[in-house]
């Protein structure tokens, strides 16, 4: 039913189905690399239902399953993914982090809401489909990958196999608003090299941490200046230096000191040139007759996206948003990164990211997502298809 001053209710049916999916997927462990028993249980479900379905491996280990129904010029793309973090300590969890547990209309446990909430909607909706997949215009692909926090390996394996599609929603939390762009991240590590020597004869010795101290000093004027610049969608850009380690024994002139920055990337900045500023700043910084070195080693590279927001997916996710919300729901930006990476930057996929609960608590203990998105976010997936399917 539709109220024209609230959300959208969804049935009670709808509710209960994607509860227990949920609880279900949370009640299998899948962090660490654990996603073969989520794999199997994923497989033996869609063949119940007569879902046709594969499953991809890397390193000969299960880390994906897609899944397609429909027939049609035009593919449209559900991803979302079935690993998790770790629990973490679980003397800071109300529950058992491995238990889901369904109180006051939320469902806890890890993964509840990062990001095993939006896929289980998304199978809902998936699986409604599949009663109507032969009345489809379009092929409708669900991919359940793998490795999403290990660096987006699941969906990279899907891209270099060349799948491609006309439009997709990956499955992160956004409050049920679509999300048309994210942040980039670039990290890497600055080793700063002197000369180790007893601590009663300084002079004997270059002290790489003194060294790294007037570096730490310009990235931290650098950080500022980087924090003015702004995107109209992800806000603004940032840098961090996240880790300092460096020095072996008290009475030890410290031979090596090492910092690693954080730095999130606007989807209008290039990697060359956030990386070429940073060099610049460190080797300007670095005491020139202190006899250290510096050296810059790129740990990781996750390029930022962005989707036109004149785009068919984009109007169709705000316009479905807004008719289950109740609300106007125009589409925002993503401060995390996320898969939708490599299905903009490989894959040329125009793509948007919508989901059930708050990123806000992902890889937080006590993790939760609110049992009502969860139903919503079903119609939300389903109604974004329809309008996508007759707007192009």
């Amino acid at each position: 039913m539709t109220d024209p001053q609230g959300p959208w209710v969804a049935p009670v049916e709808v509710r209960e189905r994607v509860s227990r999916l949920l609880c279900d997927l949370v009640a299998i462990p899948s962090h660490g690399g654990q996603e073969g028993a989520i794999i199997q249980y994923l497989m033996e479900r869609f063949a119940r239902q007569d879902i046709p379905c594969r499953v991809t491996a890397v390193d000969g280990k299960p880390l994906n399953v897609v899944a397609e129904i429909g027939q049609g010029p035009r593919t449209f793309l559900l991803n979302s993914h079935v690993d998790t973090v770790p629990p973490g300590d679980p003397a800071l969890w109300a529950t058992d982090p491995l238990i889901p547990v369904e109180k006051n209309g939320r469902i806890y446990g890890r993964g509840a809401e990062d990001a095993k909430g939006c896929l289980a909607s998304m199978i809902v909706a998936f699986e409604r489909l599949a009663m109507r997949r032969d009345a489809l215009p379009a092929r409708v692909v669900l991919m359940a990958v793998g490795a999403e926090e290990r660096g987006g390996l699941g969906t990279q394996a899907e891209m270099a196999k060349g799948f491609t599609a006309d439009a997709a929603i990956i499955g992160e939390s956004t409050h049920l608003v679509p999300m048309l762009a994210h942040k980039g991240v670039l990290r890497l590590e600055i080793e700063v090299a002197g000369r180790a020597a007893h601590a009663s004869d300084p002079d004997a010795g270059i002290n790489a941490i003194v060294a790294v101290a007037p570096i730490v000093s310009a990235l931290d004027q650098l950080a500022a200046a980087v924090r003015r610049r702004t995107d109209p969608f992800v806000g603004k850009a940032s840098l961090v230096i996240s880790t300092i380690a460096g020095g072996v024994a008290l009475n030890v002139i410290p031979a090596q000191c090492v910092i690693t920055i954080d730095r999130r990337v606007l989807p209008q900045e290039t990697e060359a040139d956030v990386l070429g500023e940073i060099v610049a700043v460190v080797n300007q910084a670095l005491p020139a007759a202190s006899g250290a070195t510096a050296a810059i080693r790129r740990v990781r590279f996750v390029p930022p996206s962005s989707t036109d927001p004149g785009a068919a997916i984009v109007r169709a996710a705000e316009e479905a948003a807004a008719r289950i919300l109740g609300r106007p729901a125009p589409a925002q930006g993503f401060t995390a990164t996320c898969d939708m990476t490599y299905l903009v930057n490989q894959g040329k996929i125009p793509t948007v990211i919508l989901g059930p609960g708050s990123i806000e608590v992902a890889h937080q203990a006590n993790e939760y997502v609110p049992v009502d998105q969860l139903a919503l976010a079903v119609e939300v997936y389903l109604g974004t298809l329809d309008a996508w399917l007759t707007s192009t």
